[in-house]
C-alpha cells in the first residue's frame, strides 16, 4: 500500500506536483516531481458537470487557466463543476506560470527556458492520466478530494475516485485525503484497504486521536501552523502517520520528529 512505497523517515511530497517549477496540478509538474526524486506527489481532484474527474485545485478556473481570454470568459468565475470535461480541456493551464512566476523561480533561474517553452497549451489533466503516469513509474500519489458539499457531485465524487483507482490498478499507490471527513467515511466503507488521511487547517480537534480513530484514518495531514512538534510526536506515538503542509523551509521541517512527512511547494530544496 501507499506507505510501503515511501520512506519511514522524512518523506517528501510534492504539493500539486513540483508547482514552483511547473504549472501546478499538470502533468509537467507531476513529471518534474518524479524526476526530482519526491517520495510522492499530492494532487487535487474535482468532478466535472458531465461526471469526469479532473486534477484541479481552485473552485474556479480563473487563476490558473486562460479562461478570461477564451470563449468561456463570461464563466471565468463559475465553479469548475459547472464545466464539461471538453470545456476545461480547451483551456490553456500552462501559460499563466511564466506570466506570473508565482514562486520567483523563473527570475532566479531555477526553471530552464526549455521547460518554460513547453508550458503554453498544457491542458488540465484527468485523474486517469495522472494515475496512468503514477502506475507507469510506481510513483505514490496523495489524492485530495476537494470539498463538493452543497454541489451536485458531493455524494458521487468519492465513489468515482475509488472506482477509477481500481480500474487503473493503482490501489497500492494511492492515499486518499480530504478536508471533508464525510468522504473519508465513504472511502472506508467502499474500499477500506486504501489508506485515508484527514486534512486540518484552522485547528485540530481537542481529542484528535479519537477523532482520527472514529474516521478509521491512517494519517493526519495538518497545516504545520496548527501542529507543534510535541503534538506531532504524540500522534506518531499513537501509531498514526503525520504529514505537514505546506512546509517550504527545510529548517522548519527539521523541528519535527523524523517520522513526520512534509508536503512542499519546493521539493527541490529538500531533495
Amino acid at each position: 500500500m501507499f506507505f510501503d512505497h515511501i520512506p519511514a523517515s522524512r518523506p517528501i511530497g510534492a504539493h500539486r506536483g513540483a508547482r514552483s517549477l511547473a504549472p501546478e496540478n499538470t502533468l509537467p509538474a507531476i513529471e518534474k516531481a518524479h524526476a526530482l526524486g519526491a517520495h510522492f506527489v499530492e494532487i487535487d481532484v474535482r468532478l466535472t458537470v458531465d461526471g469526469h474527474l479532473v486534477v484541479f485545485h481552485d473552485d474556479t478556473p480563473r487563476r490558473t487557466t486562460s479562461v478570461v481570454a477564451s470563449p468561456l470568459a463570461a464563466r471565468a468565475a463559475h465553479h469548475v463543476d459547472t464545466f464539461t470535461l471538453a470545456e476545461l480541456r480547451s483551456l490553456d493551464a500552462g501559460s499563466w506560470f511564466a506570466a506570473t512566476d508565482p514562486f520567483k523561480t523563473i527570475a532566479d533561474g531555477e526553471v530552464p527556458q526549455t521547460d518554460l517553452s513547453g508550458f503554453p497549451g498544457t491542458p488540465i489533466p484527468t485523474l486517469a492520466e495522472v494515475l496512468a503516469f503514477c502506475r507507469g513509474h510506481d510513483f505514490p500519489v496523495n489524492v485530495e478530494i476537494k470539498d463538493h458539499a452543497g454541489r451536485p457531485g458531493h455524494e458521487a465524487i468519492t465513489p468515482e475516485v475509488l472506482a477509477l483507482v481500481r480500474r487503473t490498478q493503482t490501489r497500492d499507490l494511492v492515499l486518499v485525503s480530504s478536508f471533508n471527513h464525510h468522504y473519508l467515511t465513504q472511502a472506508a466503507a467502499l474500499d477500506p484497504d486504501i489508506p485515508r488521511a484527514a486534512l486540518f487547517e484552522h485547528r485540530l480537534p481537542r481529542d484528535i486521536r479519537n477523532h482520527l480513530r472514529s474516521l478509521e484514518a491512517a494519517a493526519c495531514h495538518p497545516d504545520h501552523a496548527i501542529a507543534p512538534p510535541a503534538v506531532v510526536q504524540s500522534l506518531l506515538e499513537a501509531g498514526l502517520r503525520v504529514t505537514l503542509w505546506t512546509v517550504n523551509d527545510p529548517a522548519r521541517a527539521r523541528t519535527y520528529p523524523p517520522a513526520a512527512g512534509v508536503i512542499t511547494d519546493v521539493p527541490q530544496r529538500f531533495l
